[in-house]
């Protein structure tokens, strides 16, 4: 995109969505290529996932409001509770890196663990399991492997949103997590998750309060629905204002939204910046 910048016209606006946790040194470097290319600030809006990385960049004078990514997910897609028998205690789909920090639910008894693409980088240990995939599962086969446990494991320190644990809620599955960085906490409360210390002790006896006490999935799945709702409302309200700002009229915002809206708001293939900026 920074070779096409000179291209930019004044009414183009940019929405900067959020992946990996947008820190302090995140916001710094942000400011130095906003400088070094000469960008206008105005023309970008941040959709942060928590109120942390908005307080970093809105003090480098960026411009966003809080709307975790999460809120893209698709919930009328495959997520969602299933009625079926508990056969795993808990279970942890993440790749094996080890920033996800497998070795925390080394003292889980019956743990399941779906690992996807670990993107070249070298695979860590994974702690003792009753279930590992050995091939690429399907989302359907996700969604049912996710509802045969208790809880789900998120066990990583810093990180973004992290699409497995909505995930998890949308199947009405609750969380066990550490805490962390990069915004899936906004999504917990202290029904539908547990956040405990990064310890393997700790992570077990959360897990336990789980198997002993199971939640109600409908409940935990409406939740996060109303909340992904509570996002949508407050971005369309967002693009109100811009259509306000530049003069558009004839488009119902909300009607926007709905027509152009698509499971996560990413694809997974990089736009062809020329044939968008190169007759500006």
């Amino acid at each position: 995109l920074s070779e096409w910048h000179q291209n930019f016209r004044k009414t183009d606006f940019f929405f900067v969505y959020c992946g990996w946790y947008h820190s302090p040194s995140f916001a710094e470097e942000a400011d130095t290529i906003f400088s070094v290319l000469n960008l206008d600030k105005n023309q970008f809006f941040f959709l942060y996932n928590c109120s942390l990385e908005m307080e970093n960049f809105a003090a480098k004078g960026f411009q966003g409001d809080v709307i975790n990514q999460n809120a893209w997910i698709d919930e009328n897609l495959v997520m969602r509770p299933l009625n079926l028998e508990k056969i795993y205690n808990a279970i942890y789909v993440g790749r094996r890196s080890a920033f996800k920090r497998h070795f925390l639910a080394s003292q889980v008894s019956q743990l399941a663990l779906i690992a996807g693409n670990n993107h070249g980088n070298t695979a860590s240990e994974i702690p003792p399991y009753k279930y590992l995939n050995d091939k690429q599962l399907s989302s359907e086969e996700v969604c049912e492997k996710i509802n045969q446990a208790y809880c789900g494991l998120i066990l990583s320190e810093t990180e973004g949103a992290c699409f497995a644990s909505s995930e998890y809620l949308l199947c009405g599955v609750p969380v066990v997590s550490t805490p962390s960085k990069g915004g899936r906490h906004v999504w917990y409360d202290e029904y539908n998750s547990i956040i405990c210390e990064p310890t393997p002790d700790a992570v077990a006896s959360a897990v336990e309060e789980f198997v002993r006490n199971p939640r109600d999935p409908q409940r935990i799945r409406q939740k996060h629905i109303d909340k992904t709702q509570e996002y949508r409302t407050k971005f369309i309200k967002i693009l109100a204002d811009i259509f306000n700002r530049f003069g558009v009229v004839d488009v119902d915002p909300g009607h926007y939204f709905q027509a152009n809206f698509f499971h996560k708001l990413r694809k997974s293939y990089k736009p062809n910046f020329g044939e968008i900026f190169a007759s500006n």
